[in-house]
């Protein structure tokens, strides 16, 4: 089990996987999300990892996306409402994310660089 006690999700088309490193996080999303409400599988993810992550003082995630292959438009929203809790958190208890991604896959180079500009400094692209 990693440091914030998240289970991994396997479902049919999609698999996320979280494991620790020296700081922080790593959440990995692979497969396919195309379902008609991504948050009720994104969202729990996401909030056991904002919230373990201010506990326990860690000062970074990593979300590897460079393996999935969709990511539907209300799968991005559940992504930019978990930045957007950053907001919430005074600035110098906040953690930073940084979003690993496939320069290849279109949806990605379109949809994920305007995550960097919902809360200044917090998310990094590469």
């Amino acid at each position: 089990m990693n440091k914030l006690e998240i289970e991994a999700v396997k479902q049919e088309n999609v698999e996320i996987s979280i494991s620790d490193m020296d700081d922080g996080t790593i959440i990995t999303i692979t497969g396919d999300i195309d379902m008609e409400d991504p948050s009720s599988l994104l969202d729990p993810v996401f909030e056991k990892a904002h919230k373990g992550t201010l506990e326990k003082k860690m000062k970074s995630i990593i979300l590897d996306l460079k393996k999935l292959a969709f990511l539907n438009s209300s799968g991005i929203k559940a992504i930019a409402k978990w930045v957007m809790k950053l907001s919430e958190v005074p600035e110098e208890e906040r953690y930073s994310i940084r979003i690993l991604h496939d320069k290849a896959t279109t949806w990605q180079v379109t949809s994920l660089p305007t995550l960097t500009f919902l809360v200044p400094g917090a998310v990094k692209l590469d």
